[in-house]
């Protein structure tokens, strides 16, 4: 049987995440796992480069800068609070925040913890035609086992 010690969920914190919470449970309880947490956000900076004509501006940079700051912050905030809501009793060993480009960084932290599965939403079909699926991506790319919950 495979044993499942350490299982990532990326949390999105939109109206997918609670839907995906229950199954991440189910699993990490049945195997006895530690659970890890993973926010990504979009690095604000690439927003500045793309929309920003004038890179020569610092005055944007710092801007953009604070904001990014104030939205990790507030970003932990609202980790904390899903967690206390949706995640309550389970072993959870970290839970992180950080800024980049989604797939990249979920696949970069299930290298650096040695994580044995992912549960992930899979995201909503208009979510997937504007932006891609990041789910998609990380199915295929990641070297573990990745649980995907539909949305609907």
């Amino acid at each position: 049987m495979v044993d499942f010690q350490n299982i990532l969920f990326p949390v999105a914190l939109t109206d997918i995440s609670p839907v995906v919470a229950p199954y991440v449970a189910t699993v990490a309880s049945r195997f006895g796992a530690k659970l890890h947490l993973l926010h990504v956000l979009r690095r604000f900076e690439w927003f500045f480069d793309a929309y920003v004509s004038q890179p020569s501006e610092t005055d944007f940079k710092s801007i953009a800068s604070d904001f990014e700051d104030q939205l990790l912050s507030r970003a932990k905030e609202t980790l904390e609070v899903f967690k206390d809501k949706h995640l309550k009793g389970l072993d959870i060993v970290k839970s992180t925040v950080v800024s980049g480009t989604h797939y990249k960084r979920i696949l970069d932290y299930v290298e650096s913890e040695k994580i044995d599965l992912i549960v992930m939403g899979s995201g909503s079909p208009l979510q997937k035609a504007i932006f891609g699926s990041v789910a998609d991506k990380v199915a295929k790319l990641s070297p573990v086992p990745v649980m995907l919950v539909k949305s609907n």
